[in-house]
């Protein structure tokens, strides 16, 4: 059986944690049925991957869920990685529109190098044996999309940045495992982000066989997310835990994800 994994780059979210890293911000690392995928490469992405020791070069597609820059800040270095500084073009970059158009995140001279192709609401691709779904547009500043991954393992949801809203957790409702930004404790109206509480609600209705939180505020580490985690298993009977800087989680298509490395 092929083994599948994903290695959290980092844990940060939110202006105060990312800009004083308080917890890394490199996004996430995927090894699905060894297609290897990038997702949201934030600052100090190109470090965390070299430290944990992973070659970018292996990279098959790099993701963005939106521009913001704990999400985007290292595009276009880590496209380089993947390419051998450009000299062996290969590969995917997966974008909303507005990372390519007014304002780029994505630089001009970055783009030869690689495959690009533009996120639309309901779009689904195909890398591989990975098929990835883009359910639904969420409800940010921006335009952001949190894909589906269905491989042998099974389906791996990924909720990026949004404000709550009810017709998202039936977009990711059979999914098997579900990784969940979220950034603070209680609501901001300014400030477009899921709080704990809606988290919560979000895995109770979702229903699926384990939640991995992470993208965590100054307000949810000051809370300490293995508590929030805790609370939330104990209050929907789902199996939550928080992510940390460099957990590595392997999946083996019978059971949960189990193994802490």
């Amino acid at each position: 059986m092929k083994m599948s994994s994903v290695i959290f780059l980092g844990t940060g979210g939110g202006r105060m944690v990312v800009l004083n890293q308080f917890r890394s911000s490199g996004g996430f690392w995927l090894n699905l049925d060894n297609v290897k995928i990038l997702q949201d490469p934030g600052p100090g992405s190109l470090v965390m991957v070299h430290k944990l020791k992973l070659k970018p070069r292996e990279l098959d597609a790099i993701i963005l869920s939106h521009r913001h820059i704990d999400h985007s800040n290292d595009v276009n270095v880590m496209t380089e990685a993947m390419t051998g500084g450009g000299f062996h073009p290969h590969g995917k970059l997966i974008t909303p529109g507005d990372c390519l158009n007014s304002d780029p995140v994505v630089l001009e001279y970055i783009r030869p190098m690689v495959d690009i192709i533009e996120i639309k609401e309901g779009m689904e691709i195909t890398i591989g044996s990975i098929k990835i779904k883009y359910p639904i547009k969420t409800m940010h500043s921006c335009d952001t999309f949190g894909p589906i991954y269905e491989f042998s393992g099974g389906k791996l949801g990924y909720i990026p940045d949004t404000e709550y809203f009810p017709e998202l957790a039936g977009a990711y409702k059979g999914v098997d495992y579900l990784v969940i930004n979220v950034v603070r404790m209680k609501t901001d109206i300014r400030i477009r982000h899921l709080n704990i509480s809606e988290a919560e609600k979000l895995v109770n209705e979702i229903r699926p066989k384990k939640a991995i939180l992470t993208h965590f505020g100054l307000q949810v580490l000051k809370a300490s997310p293995g508590l929030q985690a805790k609370k939330i298993t104990e209050n929907t009977g789902i199996d939550v835990v928080a992510a940390r800087d460099g957990m590595k989680l392997e999946f083996d298509g019978r059971e949960s994800l189990d193994r802490w490395v």
